[in-house]
Formats: C-alpha cells, structure tokens, sequence
C-alpha cells in the first residue's frame, strides 16, 4: 500500500521513559505512514501553547505526567480543543481509570504495556469515531416557520446507573406510538445487564447481534425477524444474551445497524449503559436528541453536571442534550431550585415519583403507561411524548422549573 499523502498528526505527552520510546518506535516504524509523530511535550506551562502550534489532529497523553495525575489535564485540553482527539495511556492495573479519563474527555484509551499493533489500531480506530461523529452531527436547523429539525433517533442516558433510564425509554417509547401512532424501535444500547426483556416480559432468541453481519444491506425481511413486535404497538431490539457475543460488538456496529434500521422506523428510542464507552459514545453521536436522566440526588446531579462538560467536547449542540429530572418529588431529594444551579441546564422535563407502580409494572413485565395511564407518571410521559414529536424551537427551549412537565413541586 502507497503511504498516505497527509499522514495524521500526534503530539505525545509524556515524560521520557518506555512509554514515549515505544510510541516514537511505533510510529516511526509503521510501513504505511499513517501518522506522524510532530512533536513530544512535558512541559505543563507551556502546554496549551505548543499543542497550538503543533496542530495536533491526535493527543496520546500518560495517566501521569511528572508523578502527577493527568486527569485535569484531560478536561482542560478537551475544553481548549473540542476538534482534536484525546488517547490516554493507562496502567494495566487500574480499570476504573477508563472510565474517568472518557468522562474527562478522552476519547479512547490505551492499556500499558501495550504493541506497536495497538497502538496503530487503537489510532485508526479513535481517528474513524471522530470522523463519523463530524459526519452524523448536524446542527439544529430552524426552518422559516421556527420549526427545528425533526426528532429520528433519541438516546436515553444517565452517566450514573439506577436513575431510571430504562423504565423512562419503555414508557416513552409506548407514550409516543400512542401520540403518534408511528412504528417506534425500542432498541436495547446496554450490550451487558440490560433489562428490556423483563420490562416488556418478552422471551426471543433474537437480538441485535443477529443484524450485524447484514449491517450494510439490511432489508425489511430481515429487520421483521429480528426485532419483536410487542403487545403495545411498539418494536423492540434486545442485546444479546450471550456475554461473549455482546464482547464482540463493536462500535462501528452499532453505528452500522442504528443508521440501516433508521429507514425502516419513524423513531427510535435507545436505552443506553451509563458505562461511557466507545459503543456508547458512538449511540450518543448518532442520536439526534439526547434525554439526559437525573434524579433529585446531589451525585447524579454532579455525574449530569460532568457530562455536560464532555458533551461540549464532543461537539453537541445545547440543544440535542436535554434534561429530564426522574423521580422529581421524591421525599428528601435535592430542591428543584437548586438543581439547575448544580447542572448548569435547565430542566427541560419532569416525571414525579411512583416508586409502587414503577414496583408493579417491573415484577409484572407491564410497563406502567399500560398498567396505570390515569397516574402522574403516565401522565408526564404522555406529554412528553407530545414534546418530543412535536420539536418546535421554543419547545425546544430548556424550560425553568416551574413550566416543566406535571410533577413539579
């Protein structure tokens, strides 16, 4: 193979040592001169500086620089250069490190020691996500009538687990076939631990995995025999059940089977993992609205807080993350006045607590909108429903707390 005309440019940053002679070794050493390493830094005073002028497209950067963290470093530079992507290196020994260096900004990780052949992978791989995320992200267009675009594919996700995510995506998902009578996908993002099935008591040996092979040439036929069709009017798409299986989806994957069952579905509603990873990630780029989930507690309001940063590096628009306060009334929880303060964003929804019915419909496998319409919760999902179909731009508008969905105190 020719080399490349316009290899990508990597900047490292890192103290002198192994880690650095391995990447110049790698890098130099690679017979298709994809990248090229321009420039080695260590210098924190001068950082932001050099990576300026060195016009970094790639930053590969130690879990410690001078025997110091670099996570701050991370978020920094993830804020100063939103179009440039962050690969951090991390100790074999530390595996919640990946999940603090995504939510810093990163936009993938390498695991010491680590082979010239993962690196170059890991490169490659990190420099298609970035480049799919610049080609499936659209702005927000306003038509002459103030209409926004149109809603296709939402994202349910909360960066901390057990706010509710998942019983907010089947509900919805029913509100809104109801409100518009459309073909809604219900589609299971959470590769591992996913709770769908027992949400809409479905037994099927049928899952996404089944779709991967025929991403690319996907036809109503097939699309029919993998998903299920439920009771309520919806479809769903579960993960699979398999561990190994679900090890081997990977993101371009996901992107592949969300945009060929996008053709097939007037919308899709996603029910994503907390875990920020690159499968999540890649859901989130392709989403044209994000549902952003909390609850009125002080540490998944400071994770959402966190999470609007990083949505800033990845390049989302304010108006495709939107916020949804779950359990809103709940007795002891943090006051609505203060919630806005703490996340930065206003509340563009609420659905209030119903602990006993939420308890019902998950052990009886009826979501809640069927078993109790007439409660508050159903009734909230129902108008959100009506919001997220209907999209005009005021609509769109995070609302202050008092204007938000029935439940509010």
């Amino acid at each position: 193979m020719s080399a490349a005309v316009n290899p990508v440019r990597v900047v490292s940053i890192c103290d002198p040592g192994p880690t650095l002679t391995q990447i110049t070794s790698a890098l130099s050493s690679s017979s298709q001169k994809e990248f090229e390493l321009v420039e080695v830094l260590d210098d924190q005073e001068h950082l932001g500086r050099d990576l300026y002028e060195a016009e970094a497209e790639i930053i590969l950067i130690d879990h410690q620089l001078g025997g110091q963290a670099t996570l701050d470093i991370i978020d920094d530079l993830a804020l100063q250069f939103p179009d440039t992507v962050i690969v951090a290196i991390l100790p074999i020994d530390s595996p919640k490190n990946a999940q603090q260096v995504t939510l810093s900004g990163a936009r993938g990780f390498l695991v010491q020691p680590f082979t010239q052949v993962n690196l170059l992978s890991t490169l490659r791989r990190v420099r298609v996500l970035n480049a799919r995320q610049h080609r499936v992200q659209t702005p927000v267009t306003v038509d002459d009538q103030g209409r926004s675009s149109p809603l296709r594919t939402l994202v349910i996700y909360s960066p901390r687990g057990g706010v509710g995510c998942t019983t907010v995506a089947t509900n919805l998902s029913i509100a809104m076939h109801e409100e518009t009578g459309s073909r809604v996908l219900l589609m299971e993002g959470k590769l591992f631990f996913g709770d769908l099935d027992v949400m809409l008591n479905i037994r099927t040996h049928s899952s996404l995995a089944d779709l991967i092979a025929h991403a690319g040439s996907m036809d109503e036929m097939l699309v029919r025999e993998v998903v299920h069709e439920h009771s309520s009017g919806i479809y769903a798409l579960l993960a699979p059940s398999d561990y190994q299986i679900a090890q081997g989806i990977h993101p371009q994957d996901m992107f592949e089977i969300v945009t060929g069952l996008q053709r097939y579905f007037d919308y899709i509603v996603i029910d994503t993992s907390s875990n920020l990873d690159e499968n999540t990630v890649t859901l989130l780029d392709v989403a044209d609205r994000i549902l952003l989930v909390a609850s009125p507690e002080l540490a998944a309001l400071h994770n959402v807080s966190r999470f609007m940063g990083i949505s800033q590096s990845l390049a989302y628009s304010p108006e495709k993350v939107l916020l949804l306060l779950n359990r809103a009334d709940r007795p002891g929880g943090v006051k609505l006045r203060d919630i806005e303060t703490v996340t930065h964003r206003g509340i563009f929804a609420q659905i209030p607590d119903d602990p006993v019915n939420a308890l019902h419909s998950l052990n009886r496998g009826i979501p809640m909108i069927l078993k109790n319409p007439r409660s508050p919760a159903s009734r909230s999902y129902k108008k959100l429903a009506k919001l997220m179909t209907t999209f005009s731009q005021d609509q769109l508008t995070p609302q202050p707390v008092q204007g938000a969905v029935e439940g509010s105190k």
